[in-house]
């Protein structure tokens, strides 16, 4: 009895590794994937605030121009230049939203500022999925500096 119990979980083992060692692996579809790389410029005068709680929330516009629900990079450093965003667009996108949070310093006045951007960067069509942005930070206006430059 113990014979035919071990056979059978040996035989078992040996089918259930041909069925994982023949299987395909599976691969994410590279294809899908949009790299964005973002350099951040501000005006003269100005830096980032290192150590700051940078945030930067996506969105993608198709052609009848609606907006995908915004979704949140949780890696997000605009210290790293260029910003590397990878997403997966939607399917007849023509176009990412940006939004960001940013916190910076005027140096000569040493203010430090915490405003919101955003901006729109056309995608490729057809087989380009890397696209890259120059993201120019306008300071708002502040009474007595004037702009912030």
């Amino acid at each position: 009895m113990k014979k035919y119990i071990y056979g059978t979980a040996l035989a078992a083992v040996v089918v259930a590794l041909g069925v994982f060692l023949t299987k395909p692996p599976q691969t994410a579809d590279r294809s899908a994937f949009t790299t964005l790389a973002i350099t951040f410029r501000f005006p003269e005068g100005y830096e980032f605030t290192g150590g700051a709680p940078f945030t930067l929330t996506w969105r993608t516009e198709n052609a009848a121009e609606t907006l995908s629900a915004p979704v949140r990079d949780r890696n997000f450093n605009p210290l790293v230049t260029p910003y590397q965003l990878i997403f997966t667009p939607a399917s007849g996108s023509k176009a990412v939203i940006l939004n960001a949070r940013l916190y910076y310093c005027h140096k000569a006045s040493r203010m430090c500022f915490q405003d919101d951007f955003k901006t729109r960067v056309p995608l490729g069509s057809g087989a380009s999925r890397a696209a890259s942005c120059v993201w120019d930070i306008a300071p708002k206006e502040i009474s007595g500096l004037g702009t912030r430059t």
